[in-house]
């Protein structure tokens, strides 16, 4: 389940905790509105990590296969930002429709293996694991993900399941919309904030002058009044 609190009253409910135990912190909501969307975002990347739900999976069932016209090689454009996660775990599946069953799900006909370049030399050299049309592999490359073994085909859509991360704080967020992440984590991402405004606070004037100032170029937002 998500959270069912807005990122607005997680900000003040913080807020309001570390001006009334340290009145003497010059914190401000736009720094914690930052600091609110950051720890979020890393608590729901290690709550991914470490459970099998499907609940912050995102489909994207029609993204255009392109063919790179240097290197003739296929690939797509990955259309979110997704957690940077060990053996590419951002990426729950990869799949096209190879029209084997016209009945069946696009993620139910082809899936694509994950793989890397290094890897793809050896299974070339194995018969039981070459990649082709029926087993196909996929790899990232920075904003990219190649594919093997649909050299020989009219590669057109795939479809992707993607974990995706929060969006980034900016001036134009909706600070109203529930804050995505599960009940259960609510209590530990206001222990993680209030630790740090106390931390902020505790630091000398001319550290505590330069996070303010970088903060508020990121986080100004006339909505947090």
């Amino acid at each position: 389940m998500a959270s069912n609190a807005t990122i607005r009253q997680v900000v003040f409910d913080v807020l309001r905790t570390v001006r009334e135990n340290h009145p003497e912190a010059k914190i401000t909501r736009g720094q914690v509105a930052y600091w609110v969307i950051m720890h979020a975002d890393r608590l729901r990347r290690m709550h991914i990590g470490q459970t099998s739900t499907g609940r912050f999976m995102v489909t994207y069932p029609s993204i255009d296969a392109l063919v790179d016209p240097i290197t003739g090689r296929n690939y797509c454009v990955i259309p979110a930002s997704i957690y940077d996660m060990e053996d590419d775990k951002g990426i729950a599946y990869l799949s096209y429709d190879a029209q084997l069953d016209l009945n069946a799900p696009a993620f139910t006909s082809t899936p694509f293996t994950r793989t890397t370049p290094l890897q793809s030399r050896r299974l070339y050299m194995s018969e039981d694991e070459k990649p082709s049309a029926s087993n196909p592999y996929f790899y990232t490359s920075g904003e990219r993900i190649y594919f093997l073994g649909c050299e020989q085909i009219n590669l057109l859509k795939v479809e992707a399941g993607l974990y995706t991360t929060l969006q980034a704080y900016d001036p134009t967020l909706d600070l109203d919309v529930e804050l995505d992440i599960p009940q259960v984590l609510i209590p530990t991402l206001k222990n993680e904030l209030l630790s740090m405004g106390l931390f902020v606070s505790k630091l000398p004037k001319e550290y505590n002058e330069q996070i303010k100032e970088t903060a508020l170029n990121v986080v100004t937002n006339k909505d947090l009044k």
